[in-house]
């Protein structure tokens, strides 16, 4: 067995220094390949190589992974250890385990025998109807309007997605077009293992099995604390109380206004009378009347430094 990466080229990093894939291919060396996909399909292809390897370092951001896990998940084969190669437009899941260092410095590091330390974080398989992915964190309502407006930009960065936040809620105060468009709830039922939550009107659907969401927010500490377990939480009061509660899940603490729940849960099911739209991973996926997300397998991480 070998070490793999695997590269995304489209991946934000990769789009500003295309000479970041050789830079990889020469720290590893001997040790393994560097491997560029040119597609989705591609990727299942390669998924049984993927699943040999003896640590597989994934070179992009939160979609690159996403993809890399649905791949191996499609193809029925558990991950190898992962080494995050920082890459992509959104690196949260990088963020959440600690993992902060530019991807060739963070290879060098693991493979050079520097210190490293491993964090395991638990899947999120969620089952569109005619199709599962597999992920980390996945949102609708608000979540995922506000992710397909960022996504919008050409280049978008964290500056950006700030600032459209701010002018999000400044849009909001005087009832703006911008502040309608964000808020388009999802309306219909939340079921957390087989337990319903009352209402059926949602500003916003969060679930992470990872602790942070972005932008240094951290909704999700109960991952950690119940591993196996995936933290979901629903916003069903309006945007000024959701702008109440933002300090608090900022800081990890969890939500606290009237018509606003979290839980944990092995299993949530989303229902409603359209096709659901969610969020995984900064990938935006259409299912049908019922969505399934469920906690899935283990990853482990190896961290450096």
């Amino acid at each position: 067995m070998s070490w793999i990466v695997v590269t995304n080229p489209r991946s934000r990093a990769n789009r500003r220094r295309p000479q970041l894939a050789t830079s990889l291919s020469a720290v590893l060396g001997p040790r393994g390949a560097v491997v560029s996909p040119p597609s989705l399909e591609a990727l299942d292809e390669l998924a049984p190589h993927l699943a040999d390897a003896e640590v597989l370092g994934v070179h992009g951001g939160d979609g690159t992974l996403h993809r890399v896990l649905t791949a191996l998940h499609r193809a029925g084969l558990a991950p190898p250890p992962v080494v995050l190669l920082r890459g992509g437009t959104m690196n949260i899941v990088a963020d959440s385990i600690g993992n902060r260092m530019e991807a060739t410095e963070a290879l060098a590091g693991v493979l050079g025998g520097g210190p490293t330390h491993e964090v395991v974080r638990h899947t999120l398989e969620v089952d569109l109807g005619d199709r599962q992915v597999v992920g980390f964190l996945a949102g609708g309502g608000i979540i995922s309007r506000f992710l397909e407006l960022y996504y919008e930009r050409e280049e978008p960065t964290p500056a950006d997605a700030a600032w459209l936040l701010g002018r999000g809620a400044l849009s909001a105060m005087v009832g703006g077009r911008l502040a309608r468009r964000l808020t388009r709830p999802f309306e219909g039922a939340m079921v957390l293992d087989d337990e319903p939550w009352p209402g059926r009107r949602w500003l916003a659907v969060a679930v992470g099995t990872v602790e942070q969401l972005g932008l240094g927010f951290t909704p999700f500490p109960g991952v950690a604390r119940e591993p196996g377990k995936m933290h979901v939480i629903g916003i069903g009061s309006g945007i000024a109380r959701l702008a109440l509660e933002l300090p608090s899940v900022y800081r990890g603490r969890g939500v606290h206004q009237e018509g606003n729940r979290e839980g944990m849960a092995t299993c949530l099911r989303l229902q409603a009378d359209e096709p659901v739209v969610c969020m995984v991973d900064g990938d935006f996926h259409a299912g049908g009347n019922e969505v399934v997300m469920r906690v899935g397998a283990p990853v482990t991480f190896v961290v450096p430094g």
